[in-house]
């Protein structure tokens, strides 16, 4: 099957199956999927996703940014809607003030890795819900605006609970730089070392929420069970839905 979901509005629908597992099973097809952002779908986008299946989209992105741009999804008949993202902004956005920062490029990557260190806890809950959600056998997309950083921490973690071995979690995630457009979001004036370090998917900013994970509490495993709430039942339903 293809990974990459071909869409009119949307270039980061991807689906997460056929990935191994370290115990030698198989992440199901059209069973997990990740995005870019969900406001941009035509109706022949959103007849697509409905076809594989999908009935929960979680919705990772920031209040200001669902209220900008709403989900295509939203009151749709098949698919329910989870606005899990954080209703106001942990910071200020970068974009909003690269331009007065001397040395934009390395912010941006500051920036980004801190966020990312972050990301496995201020997104508990969402992350949580996401697992919860898929160990009941729902067809579950996950998003944020690039599908890159809050979805693709999401989906890295989803992996990662799935017995799918590192190397091929940051594979998975390394895949935003082959097929997400970018969506025009770039701002004017601003250098290509800036751009790549704010719009690009980078090893060293998921090895930081990973780092984070294993700082806090030792193993992803404990991470599950102490931070997500997943005991062994949990985690055991999520490996029978998801996996052959």
């Amino acid at each position: 099957m293809n990974r990459r979901i071909e869409l009119e509005g949307v270039s980061n629908f991807r689906d997460l199956g056929g990935y191994k597992t370290i115990a030698g099973d198989t992440v199901k097809w059209r069973t997990i999927f990740r995005s870019d952002t969900l406001s941009s779908l035509t109706d022949a986008d959103v007849e697509t996703v409905c076809r594989l299946g999908v009935n929960t989209a979680v919705d990772l992105r920031y209040g200001d940014e669902r209220r900008l741009e709403p989900s295509r999804l939203l009151g749709h008949d098949q698919v329910e809607v989870l606005e899990l993202g954080l209703d106001e902004r942990p910071g200020a956005s970068f974009l909003d003030s690269f331009e007065s920062i001397p040395d934009a490029a390395e912010s941006g990557r500051f920036y980004l890795t801190q966020n990312y260190r972050n990301y496995p806890f201020l997104y508990a809950d969402a992350y949580g819900t996401l697992m919860r959600r898929l160990a009941g056998g729902e067809r579950v997309i996950v998003h944020c605006t690039a599908g890159k950083d809050r979805a693709g921490t999401a989906a890295a973690l989803v992996l990662a609970a799935l017995g799918v071995p590192r190397e091929t979690v940051f594979e998975d995630y390394l895949l935003t730089n082959r097929y997400w457009d970018r969506g025009g979001r770039e701002r004017p004036g601003m250098a290509a070392e800036t751009v790549a370090s704010v719009f690009s998917a980078r090893e060293e900013y998921l090895q930081a929420a990973f780092s984070s994970i294993e700082g806090q509490c030792g193993t992803v495993q404990n991470y599950l069970t102490e931070v997500l709430g997943l005991d062994a039942s949990a985690l055991l339903a999520l490996r029978a839905a998801c996996l052959n």
